[in-house]
């Protein structure tokens, strides 16, 4: 099949020896090796049916791929049975669909890790000790109550959509709550000194307008608006990206992220994407380079397994982290929950105020000594 300018198909038409020709009828197949023999699978007349059928079966092959890699059994399809394996596949397609790629990545690696460990073939098969047997395997491994907790939930989504009985989920393992945790302003300086512009823009974009890491690796030069001073966080179909919870926001801009903003356009006019990669697509590795310029700039905290680890890749460095912060900031500035709400596009106040971290020694005592009693 042959492709337009804008990568959608162009009906009637495919490539011969790599030039476009048109044809009224014809069908499509889909060439893949069984072993090592080339076989033909039919795919329909119409080329969206075909390029589905394509989808299904590279997806089917890599669920496999993964599942012998991680030394799981393949069975046999049975009538009238469900595939923990096939709806695992379906899980993490729906999440695809709905434009939620970290979703997806995470399910992909929670079902992979839940089918390894209880090694069981068929959604009538999963009991409630199985359950308790994924947490075990997980506390061995080092996992804290918390991600215990939310790999049970994951797990527990999963379980639910392949149809298996609620009645035998337990409840998700308790943990203590923590604070949240924020950068301190020598933190925040001393990453900032050390970056690059582009570095320094990203960075400015997470803590000065609270973006998420998919937003920031979306946000394009039209969702700038600097006579209203804002930005505007939307859904961009054309790169697979969905806003969450599918919900828009006008987030305002400081003016001196303004500034750098105009300043960034300016020397690069060609790019479409913000903080776009050399070739002008999002960039994946944002989290991969605020780790390596934290340790290049010495501001890994030498305690945490990422620091032990040979990559000396910090935990406690995350563009994450930095949007705790601004909605910390906001709220300790004296702006009012529900606006806070809408700025972080959370669905719910509860969501905002988890992010509320109380404030320092120094900064309580300063007020409580302010206070005239």
């Amino acid at each position: 099949m042959a492709f337009g300018k804008n990568g959608r198909v162009r009906p009637g038409w495919v490539l011969i020896n790599g030039e476009p020709e048109y044809y009224e009828q014809g069908r499509f197949e889909l060439r893949l090796y069984e072993g090592s023999r080339l076989v033909y699978a039919p795919a329909g007349d119409n080329a969206a049916e075909a390029l589905a059928a394509r989808d299904r079966m590279e997806h089917k092959l890599a669920a496999k791929e993964s599942a012998r890699a991680a030394g799981m059994l393949l069975p046999a399809e049975e009538p009238g049975r469900v595939s923990l394996l096939t709806k695992a596949r379906e899980f993490i397609r729906d999440a695809e669909q709905r434009g939620a790629k970290v979703a997806a990545d995470v399910n992909r690696l929670v079902t992979t890790e839940f089918l390894r460990i209880v090694k069981k073939s068929y959604a009538d098969e999963i009991c409630r000790e199985d359950i308790f047997d994924f947490h075990a395997a997980l506390r061995k491994r080092g996992c804290s109550d918390r991600t215990v907790s939310n790999k049970h939930a994951r797990v527990a989504s999963f379980l639910r959509f392949a149809g298996v009985d609620r009645s035998i989920l337990p409840p998700p393992p308790r943990y203590d709550e923590t604070l949240p945790t924020i950068y301190t302003s020598d933190e925040i300086s001393g990453i900032l000194g050390s970056a690059d512009p582009y570095m320094h823009l990203v960075i400015g974009l997470a803590l000065k307008c609270g973006l998420r890491d998919q937003e920031i690796m979306h946000l394009e030069w039209s969702d700038i608006h600097r006579r209203d001073r804002v930005l505007r966080v939307s859904s961009k179909p054309r790169y697979g990206f969905r806003v969450k919870d599918s919900e828009e926001r006008d987030i305002p801009v400081p003016d001196d992220l303004l500034e750098e903003l105009k300043d960034w356009q300016d020397s690069h006019p060609d790019r479409a994407l913000i903080a776009a990669t050399k070739h002008g697509n999002p960039n994946s590795k944002l989290l991969r380079t605020l780790k390596h310029l934290a340790k290049r700039a010495r501001l890994n905290c030498g305690q945490c397994e990422g620091c032990k680890a040979k990559t000396r890749e910090c935990q406690q460095w995350t563009l994450h982290k930095f949007r705790r912060t601004y909605c910390t900031t906001l709220l300790r500035s004296g702006l009012d929950l529900r606006t806070v709400q809408a700025y972080m596009g959370h669905a719910d106040l509860a969501s905002t105020m988890r992010y509320l971290r109380p404030a320092s020694g120094a900064e309580a005592q300063a007020k409580i000594n302010a206070i005239r009693w």
